[in-house]
């Protein structure tokens, strides 16, 4: 059922985020997108007229057919050789930071395959859905900032390690002491790198949005395209720093975790890799063949 593959994504967009470091931007973009879609179906986004949420409604399965027959099987191959390179004895950063190259193609071809889509569904809309959109980014925008931003730097750290923690005990069980005193040492590094990330954050969106005002022009799909697919362009120049600074020591942080794991934690990843190793077999399918 469609539906039920976009909900099943979710653990897997945590595996993939996981994999990218913790910084997982681009990952989660890519693998959001999917229930992005969806979710405009309900009007999360856009108040789509009865037309066009039964369009999008065809398109998103379609997506989502494309995805479980030819993507899931290649995530197989990407988690066996993280799972190799995590059972390594006294991992490194580097080895980590080399599995980042495994995941961006498969991150890129998710954005471009819903990219025409997406294009096509912005150029249905008119000016007060687009004005709509605006405001809803608007104020998504300033809930995040009160919620992320606005606290203070030790109140953000403290909040940054408890996602990570939680994301962690998935993988790993109950953090001892050792792992947690390293968590919260990565968490006071991060300092700032809330506002750097919600101001990269809203900068896309007001490109995404002057793009929008031109949606009628030939190569609207192109620019859309680019937005997705070629983000980096268009990232802050201070997110575009942080970025590589935050992948190492996201990746020196998550080696010293896992080095400091004891063989109950491993013992309970290996076993959490096997049972998203089941999902994603589960989670395959044959391609749809035409009526």
């Amino acid at each position: 059922m469609p539906l039920l593959r976009s909900i099943r994504l979710r653990p897997l967009a945590l595996f993939l985020c996981l994999c990218a470091l913790t910084s997982c931007s681009s990952t989660r973009l890519a693998y959001s997108n999917l229930n992005w879609l969806i979710s405009w179906k309900t009007g999360d986004y856009i108040p789509l007229t009865s037309t066009q949420k039964n369009w999008l409604s065809t398109r998103v399965d379609e997506h989502l057919d494309w995805h479980c027959s030819i993507e899931i099987p290649d995530y197989r191959s990407l988690l066996t050789n993280l799972q190799t390179t995590l059972a390594l004895d006294d991992l490194q950063a580097s080895s980590l930071i080399d599995q980042i190259p495994q995941f961006e193609p498969a991150v890129d071809r998710v954005l471009l395959e819903i990219a025409r889509t997406m294009a096509e569904l912005f150029q249905q809309l008119d000016d007060s859905q687009v004005a709509a959109l605006e405001a809803n980014l608007a104020e998504q925008h300033q809930e995040m900032h009160d919620k992320f931003v606005a606290p203070d730097s030790a109140t953000q750290a403290e909040e940054r390690s408890e996602r990570l923690e939680k994301r962690l005990r998935r993988w790993l069980g109950r953090i001892n002491e050792s792992q947690r005193q390293r968590i919260e040492s990565w968490s006071v590094d991060m300092e700032d790198q809330n506002r750097i990330w919600l101001d990269n954050r809203q900068h896309w969106q007001q490109q995404l949005l002057a793009t929008l005002r031109s949606r009628s022009d030939p190569g609207f799909t192109t620019q859309i395209t680019d937005l997705l697919i070629e983000r980096e362009r268009y990232w802050t120049t201070e997110f575009k720093e942080q970025t590589d600074i935050n992948s190492r020591r996201g990746a020196a942080m998550l080696a010293d975790v896992i080095n400091l794991a004891s063989d109950k934690q491993l013992t309970r990843m290996r076993e959490q890799f096997a049972i998203l190793d089941q999902d994603l077999q589960q989670m395959q399918c044959e391609p749809s063949t035409p009526a």
